[in-house]
């Protein structure tokens, strides 16, 4: 049986996550222009694959965002933005080992640089959460 208390933090920790895509997608969607030149500082995918995935990627943000804080195509949205946090974890380690100076633009784009060390750990937090929401999800609660 489970507590009041845990399934507040439960729902807490759903709408946490869901609504930091949802922020994090509008903030690139916003501008996009900033967010095209942040995929492309990467230098991992030729111009006309960084604009296309600048132009979608902040709109499944919001929606998978969406579906995780109202646990609507749940499995999905938490498969997606899992398999997202993955590639912009090698993104990130690939543009720090290449010794790339750029914005992670994780947030939007046009941040300054990149700080890894504190968006690799915000990246490895924000999976733990959505670890934990698909093993509870698993668990059938």
């Amino acid at each position: 049986m489970e507590t009041k208390v845990m399934r507040f933090f439960w729902t807490a920790l759903r709408f946490f996550t869901g609504g930091l895509f949802v922020y994090a997608g509008v903030l690139k969607a916003r501008d996009p222009a900033a967010f095209v030149r942040a995929v492309e500082n990467y230098q991992l995918l030729p111009h006309a694959l960084a604009l296309a995935g600048a132009f979608y990627l902040p709109y499944l943000e919001i929606f998978c965002g969406l579906g995780v804080a109202f646990k609507r195509l749940y499995e999905g949205a938490l498969g997606l933005l899992s398999l997202l946090m993955l590639v912009f974890v090698a993104a990130l380690l690939s543009a720090w080992g290449r010794g790339l100076n750029i914005d992670c633009g994780c947030f939007g784009g046009d941040g300054g640089p990149a700080h890894y060390g504190v968006a690799l750990v915000r990246d490895a937090v924000i999976l733990a959460a959505l670890g934990l929401l698909a093993w509870r999800h698993a668990r059938g609660k």
